[in-house]
């Protein structure tokens, strides 16, 4: 019983970010607290939390970061700097039912994706799994937990229908640790990967 308690307390989650800049974080707060005003039922992000998720990759030991680190920097082999431009708002899976806010990533040379199936090609030789559906960039602001008052939401989130939230240019992703704690998760970055 001790052994898995410690084996248990070895693994972390893990998750490859591309971070945004402290104004972009800003301007989605500010956007959150407008959409706060429908007094929807709405888990709203911490805007020091707000990123764009390239690869979830779940629970590994610790022992592993190295060659988690490694996998990173061979997936981003080639790869310049690029830009992303954050613009206009949506809810997934549909609009009728909601239950993600989001601000939309525009990647004009779709180096997100091209990032994302490298990484999924990459950590299947960690037993992570590759995922089948479509990677689609976008950063998450809320989720919603129930369906009060989502059609005021729908009525705030349609005046932010095209806004811009500005754009930023991307040197580097990130190896995040997750803590899920009951205050809401807290991340960690554990390093710097930056780009070709």
């Amino acid at each position: 019983m001790r052994y898995m308690l410690l084996a248990y307390l070895m693994n972390v989650r893990l998750f490859v970010a591309v971070e945004i800049t402290e104004e972009i974080q800003k301007r989605l707060s500010a956007f959150q607290n407008a959409l706060k005003k429908a007094g929807a039922d709405v888990s709203w992000v911490a805007p020091e939390n707000l990123h764009i998720t390239l690869k979830f990759i779940g629970a590994l030991d610790e022992e592993k970061i190295e060659s988690v680190t490694a996998i990173i920097k061979e997936a981003m082999a080639h790869i310049k700097p690029f830009d992303l431009h954050y613009r206009g708002v949506g809810t997934f899976p549909t609009e009728k039912k909601p239950r993600v806010v989001f601000a939309d990533v525009i990647d004009e040379r779709g180096v997100l994706a091209q990032i994302h199936e490298r990484l999924g090609n990459q950590f299947v030789a960690l037993g992570v799994e590759h995922e089948n559906r479509k990677f689609s960039a976008h950063l998450t602001v809320g989720r919603i937990k129930t369906l009060r008052n989502v059609r005021r939401l729908a009525e705030k989130l349609d005046s932010y229908h095209e806004f811009d939230f500005g754009s930023e240019h991307v040197t580097q992703v990130a190896l995040m640790k997750s803590d899920l704690l009951p205050d809401g998760p807290v991340y960690t970055k554990l390093q710097s990967i930056e780009l070709d």
